[in-house]
């Protein structure tokens, strides 16, 4: 698993400031598998309702439009 990084400003955060948002394109990883699941990401505080609102994209969408417009999204 990814240690908590916002993807949008990079700030790293402990888990009580921050969420993961899971993506349209979240695939679980097989039972067993250590590692970070797909369309699954990590965001502070500041950007996790921005990040919850395009929950229905993929995260290359999502992410895409979040850097985009940090403040309007």
């Amino acid at each position: 698993m990814k240690p908590p990084v916002c993807r949008v400003c990079a700030k790293r955060f402990s888990m009580k400031d921050g969420e993961l948002v899971r993506f349209a394109n979240f695939v679980p990883l097989p039972e067993h598998m250590v590692g970070h699941p797909r369309g699954l990401e990590w965001f502070c505080g500041e950007h996790l309702e921005s990040a919850k609102a395009l929950e229905n994209l993929s995260s290359s969408e999502a992410l895409g439009r979040l850097r985009s417009h940090p403040k309007d999204k």
